[in-house]
């Protein structure tokens, strides 16, 4: 575990500092898209064999409603790995290694509690919770059969994401990598087969997808506690580290609470939209399910863009190299536009036959593609606004990065929702996302252009007045 000045090291080093900026951006990048790849096939392969059932318009919008609920679960995972990665690689650094073994126990029993108490208020109160996320009463049978199962993988769940941030934060990329792939290849085996009952297997229906989602989180649980108890984890966990610490609870929260909060409000999202959805009956929220699924696909080679962005962002912000800082902007804004462009065209063009793989159902097929064509037709201007999220936390600044990332959700996206149904109905409910695509592209640009004359790409980087405390208030 210990931690040395050593060539790879400084070979990282210069690498944020002097290699060519795209070949840097996909390498780094290139991580996140595939680890949030893996994590797109749950919900894709979920609904793709649901979908096959007799009653499949209430089975997906069935999983549609209880997607809600596995979004705060994965808010709190991804928060407290966020946290828990910078916190340890902070002690690391330090060479304060004890207190790197507290923060891995403490990344053991935070999610085996968070996830325990998430699970029990799902198991104890379904109902409340399904209202709660806009399920009619059509669609409420599959909702709870599938509720009512996966949670018990909640615990699971976050363990694998906290426990990825530990291996992260004392840079082992590859295990976190190891355990996604794994555990969603469990998922894809199981989910036919516990879905419709094949060979051996019960026919258990929607309650079968969760199920088969359950084993493949327990599974990755499995490998990735034995992987943390062996030596080459690097970790050594005794008993007393195990003891929850306000100080390491209250350390990982100020970094992943922004994180979290921005993927809580997702649920909140959704959980509008399937209630406006709702009075036009079953089938516009099955057809949103199968919309935000697919596009699920899509939005990793976007997202990679940021993930590679913001090392980058973060090392030249902290060197005042602002000239550079504002090329790997430019360039990773450029390529998640194209990259949204040409795959949300692909979707635009191919739409019917895509999802023509997921349903037979006449009006659900119709109404998905108009959805899809929709939700998608700007998400090339979207990208830009997620580079700026990620510039922005490059540069510390993880308040103005939060309001930007809420900015869309809650100040335009839910009021274009709100408005939009109420005068077009269904297809104004869908228009709601690309109208607030774009007035978050604007606002993006406004906050961009004001840090780009706070911090201008001057030639040399002795000649900019920084102050990085002032900067990193936010």
């Amino acid at each position: 575990m210990r931690i040395e000045s050593t060539p790879a090291t400084h070979k990282r080093a210069a690498d944020l500092a002097n290699a060519p900026l795209g070949p840097l951006l996909f390498r780094v990048g290139l991580p996140g898209v595939i680890g949030m790849l893996v994590m797109a096939t749950y919900n894709v392969v979920d609904t793709f064999w649901v979908a096959g059932l007799a009653q499949a318009r209430q089975a997906i919008a069935g999983l549609t409603v209880v997607f809600p609920l596995q979004a705060i679960a994965g808010a709190l995972g991804i928060g407290a790995g966020v946290g828990v990665a910078s916190l340890v690689a902070r002690r690391l650094g330090e060479r304060r290694l004890a207190e790197a073994n507290a923060i891995g126990g403490n990344a053991v029993t935070f999610p085996i509690l968070s996830g325990g108490a998430l699970a029990c208020l799902a198991l104890f109160t379904p109902h409340t919770l399904l209202h709660l996320f806009g399920a009619q009463a059509d669609i409420l049978p599959a909702a709870l059969a599938y509720v009512t199962t996966v949670a018990f993988g909640f615990p699971f769940l976050l363990f694998v994401m906290t426990v990825n941030g530990l291996y992260q934060g004392s840079g082992n990329t590859l295990m976190p990598m190891v355990v996604m792939t794994t555990s969603a290849g469990i998922n894809l085996v199981l989910d036919p087969l516990l879905i419709y009952g094949v060979g051996p297997f019960p026919r258990l229906e929607v309650r079968g997808a969760a199920l088969a989602t359950v084993i493949s989180q327990m599974a990755g649980f499995l490998i990735s506690a034995a992987y943390l108890r062996s030596g080459r984890s690097g970790y050594h966990i005794h008993a007393r580290d195990l003891a929850p610490r306000l100080t390491i609870v209250r350390d990982v929260a100020q970094v992943g609470a922004p994180a979290a909060v921005m993927h809580v409000v997702m649920s909140v999202v959704v959980s509008v939209f399937n209630t406006v959805l709702g009075g036009f009956g079953s089938v516009a929220i099955a057809a949103y399910g199968l919309t935000f699924r697919v596009t699920m696909v899509v939005m990793p080679f976007v997202f990679g863009a940021g993930q590679g962005l913001l090392p980058i962002v973060g090392y030249s912000f902290g060197a005042r190299e602002y000239r550079r800082m504002w090329h790997a902007i430019w360039i990773a804004s450029l390529w998640a536009s194209l990259v949204g462009f040409v795959l949300g065209g692909f979707l635009l063009l191919f739409a019917p036959s895509v999802i023509a793989l997921f349903t037979r159902d006449a009006e659900l097929h119709r109404l998905t593609v108009l959805a899809v064509r929709l939700m998608l037709l700007t998400l090339w201007l979207a990208a830009p606004q997620m580079m700026a999220v990620s510039a922005l936390q490059g540069m510390g600044l993880g308040m103005r990065a939060m309001v930007l990332a809420l900015a869309r959700q809650l100040l335009f996206l839910i009021p274009a929702l709100l408005l939009l149904s109420s005068f077009f109905g269904i297809t104004g409910a869908f228009a709601a996302q690309p109208t607030a695509d774009l007035l978050a592209f604007l606002l993006t640009a406004f906050t961009l252009l004001r840090l780009h004359q706070r911090y201008r790409p001057l030639d040399s980087a002795a000649r900019v007045s920084h102050n990085p405390a002032n900067g990193a208030a936010g």
